[in-house]
């Protein structure tokens, strides 16, 4: 499952994916990077389920940024990898009702 894989590689490299998500010069090279783009086009038809209205677009968008945030909050700095991502994709699944 892509939202699984995307949670995997958020909570492998938590600490890379703080930083490159803070620095605009990498901001604006995946801007760009069409294998990038690519995926995130496939991980927001899975978020809304391919709907482009105004209210899947939004869920979609806080999913997307509830992922990334969660795996460098310092609230979860001294988990351990399986357990943050244990975690994160049943909160995700149970919260944005999303299927198992």
């Amino acid at each position: 499952m892509l939202l699984a894989q995307v949670i995997d590689r958020v909570v492998q490299r938590r600490r890379i994916v703080s930083a490159l998500q803070q620095d605009p010069v990498i901001v604006r090279l995946l801007a760009k990077h069409e294998p990038f783009l690519r995926l995130m086009d496939r991980l927001f038809d899975v978020l809304t389920g391919g709907d482009t209205g105004p209210a899947a677009r939004v869920r979609g968008a806080m999913i997307a940024a509830a992922i990334g945030g969660a795996g460098m909050h310092p609230l979860v700095a001294d988990l351990d990898d399986a357990t943050l991502r244990d975690q994160m994709l049943r909160v995700t699944r149970q919260l944005f009702e999303l299927p198992a």
